[in-house]
C-alpha cells in the first residue's frame, strides 16, 4: 500500500506548499498529491480552492490573477515546480484536475503537455476531464465521492472517498478489479480495513501515520 501526502504533509505544514511536499519526502511518503488550476496567464498551480479567502485571508479568484499576482498573495507552487521536486527526490504524483473552472478543458491539455515530460497520475471528478486526460496521459484515475459514480468507471485506477468505501459492500465488491486509491484517511483506525480491501494506496494529510505497520 503506498503512501500519497494529500496537498503535502498537510495536517503539519501549509497546505499545497513547498514545504508540505518537502515534509512529506521527509517523512517517507511515496508520493504527492495535488489539486491543479489555471492562473491567468495559464500556469498550472497546486491549488485547491477556487479562490484565495481560505488560503490567504483576501479573497481573489486564481484564475483571474498571473502566477506573480498570486505569489504575492499566497505561498504557492506550480505544477512544474512539484514534478520536479518529485523526479529529484523519486516520488509519485497524483494530480487533479479542478473542475467547474473558467479554463474549461485548457487544464486538461496543460496537464497533458506536461505528460510529455514527466510521469505521473492524472485525475478527475469529471467524466469529460478524463476523456481529455485519456487522449494522452498513459495513467488515468476516476475519483469518486458518491454511489452514483461507480454505474460507469472509464478507468482501470480509481481514487475513492474512504467513507463510501467503508459503508458500501456494492462499492467494494463493484471495485474488485479496479486499482483502488482511497482518500483522505487521516486515522489509524482505518489502517487494518485498508490491509483488508487491498487497497493500492491511500491518499493522506498524515504520511507519517504507520500504514506500513502490520
Amino acid at each position: 500500500m503506498k503512501i500519497y501526502a494529500h496537498r503535502g504533509f498537510s495536517y503539519k505544514y501549509p497546505e499545497a506548499t513547498r514545504s508540505a511536499y518537502q515534509g512529506a519526502i521527509d517523512v517517507g511518503a511515496d508520493g504527492f498529491e495535488c489539486d491543479v488550476r489555471l492562473t491567468k496567464d495559464g500556469i498550472a498551480v497546486c491549488f485547491h480552492d477556487r479562490n484565495t479567502k481560505r488560503i490567504a485571508g483576501v479573497k481573489k479568484r486564481v484564475a483571474s490573477l498571473t502566477l506573480k499576482e498570486l505569489k504575492a498573495i499566497t505561498e504557492v507552487i506550480t505544477l512544474e515546480e512539484l514534478l520536479e521536486l518529485a523526479n529529484a527526490s523519486n516520488k509519485e504524483v497524483l494530480i487533479e484536475t479542478k473542475h467547474p473552472v473558467l479554463s474549461g478543458g485548457r487544464v486538461e491539455r496543460v496537464v497533458s503537455e506536461l505528460s510529455k515530460s514527466y510521469k505521473f497520475t492524472a485525475m478527475s471528478f469529471s467524466l469529460l476531464a478524463i476523456f481529455r486526460l485519456k487522449r494522452e496521459v498513459i495513467d488515468v484515475a476516476f475519483v469518486i465521492a458518491h454511489r452514483w459514480r461507480l454505474l460507469y468507471i472509464p478507468t482501470k485506477k480509481v481514487a475513492i472517498d474512504i467513507e463510501l468505501l467503508k459503508k458500501s459492500n456494492w462499492a467494494r465488491r463493484r471495485l474488485k478489479n479496479h486499482e483502488v486509491l482511497v482518500w483522505t484517511v487521516n486515522e489509524e483506525s482505518y489502517i487494518p480495513k485498508l490491509r483488508e480491501w487491498k487497497v493500492a494506496g491511500v491518499i493522506t494529510d498524515r504520511p507519517d501515520l504507520p500504514f506500513r505497520l502490520s
